[in-house]
Parts: structure tokens; sequence; C-alpha cells
């Protein structure tokens, strides 16, 4: 915490500043036509509003758990009042840890002297 609390740098009144500034906008924009979705706010009221979403969020997301835990959500119903199960899941299995390849035969086509080797090119020779 600062020890000017609620006062913007230079001392001036959080609100005081906060008015001054909407009154300087008004008049600068008094006569322009403006979009109607046009608003103006202040940062800490947007921050505001943002967490008042997000503990709806959370509180919705609770209780929507609890009515699902006690069977009575409308949302795990069909349109006849059906009650709609979940699929079962297969539980996670563990990955297979991977083997190095076991020597493999050379098949019935194997060239005799082993794998092929690639040709030099021409663009090889630098020198």
């Amino acid at each position: 915490m600062t020890k000017n609390e609620g006062a913007v740098p230079g001392g001036i009144d959080y609100v005081e500043a906060t008015g001054e500034l909407r009154r300087t906008l008004a008049e600068r924009l008094r006569g322009r036509p403006l979009p109607l979705d046009l608003v103006v706010t202040t940062r800490s009221e947007i921050e505001r509003r943002e967490f008042r979403a997000y503990g709806q969020g959370w509180r919705d997301r609770g209780e929507h758990e609890a009515r699902r835990a006690d069977g009575t959500d409308p949302a795990a119903r069909t349109a006849d009042g059906a009650k709609v199960l979940p699929f079962p899941q297969t539980p996670a299995q563990s990955t297979p840890v991977p083997q190095p390849p076991a020597s493999r035969s050379p098949g019935p086509h194997a060239h005799p002297s082993g794998p092929p080797t690639a040709r030099p090119h021409p663009s090889d020779d630098l020198s």
C-alpha cells in the first residue's frame, strides 16, 4: 500500500481526477456523432466487473455440481424426463515403456553384402 491511497500520482484525488477527465471528454465530444455502444469507464471498474463475473461463474459451477450430485440437475434429463446416464469411462492406462527393437532378420530378399551405400555425388568433391 502507498501513503497516498486513493490519489493518482501528483497528489490529485482519484474521484476528482476521474470526474475532471469525464467532464473534459464530454466537453470535447459535445455535438459530435458518437456510436451508441461507446462507454467510458475506468480500469478499476472493468476489473471489478470481471472479478464479479468470474466469481459468479464459480458459484454457478458449484451449484451445477451440487445439483448433479443430488440427481436434480435438469440438464441431466431428456425432454421426456428420462435420466441421462454418463458414458462409462475406462480408467487411464499407463503408457507402455518403449522397448529397444529386437534384432530383425534381414528378410527373404536381403542383399548379401548388407544395406546399400550412397554413391558419391560430383558436388561432394569441392577440392
